[in-house]
């Protein structure tokens, strides 16, 4: 190898270490998230637990990809012409192990979208209010031009007529 090949290897070994920085410090800010956040996610307890291993793993692949490119990036002593080899597949090396630990934080990261036990919308409490008064319900089907309704209350189902209906809100529980 020429001295023009080890310098094209550094320069590409440099432009990598920029994106693996950034990687790391992606990785270190989830996992900074998943352990420091109030509530959580919804998910059971062992996924969270998996995603933080995950978040973890993906810390330390990032760490030694970085270090792996970095030795070519900015070496300590200049490598033997033979060695141009060995340090084009610690570069490749370093740079499927970022990808690797990007791909570790979005599976960990995947946690956040894990559905609510219940979070249906189905039941969720509605009130209506038209000129005559106002109803507080879950909405059911009605035929068509009208808002099906069954009032808490009661029980009762009402069908109200669209063109009657002034406003209609979501609410947590209904009355006063």
């Amino acid at each position: 190898m020429t001295d023009d090949a080890d310098d094209r290897l550094q320069t590409s070994a440099r432009g990598w270490l920029t994106l693996q920085l950034a990687v790391l410090g992606f990785a270190g800010l989830c996992g900074a998230i998943k352990s420091g956040g109030t509530g959580g996610s919804a998910a059971p307890r062992a996924v969270e637990a998996v995603a933080g291993v995950l978040v973890l793993l993906a810390l330390g692949v990032a760490c030694v990809a970085t270090y792996l490119v970095a030795r070519i990036a900015w070496p300590v002593h200049a490598p033997p012409p033979t060695d141009a080899v060995r340090a084009g597949r610690r570069l490749r090396l370093g740079i499927g192990l970022t990808f690797l630990a990007v791909l570790l934080v979005a599976v960990a990261a995947s946690t956040a979208w894990w559905p609510e036990e219940g979070s249906s919308k189905a039941g969720a409490l509605v009130e209506v209010s038209t000129a005559s008064g106002t109803w507080c319900g879950t909405l059911r089907p009605s035929g068509g031009g009208a808002l099906g309704l069954e009032v808490a209350d009661t029980g009762q189902a009402v069908d109200i007529p669209l063109g009657e209906v002034a406003a209609l809100l979501p609410v947590g529980t209904c009355g006063t």
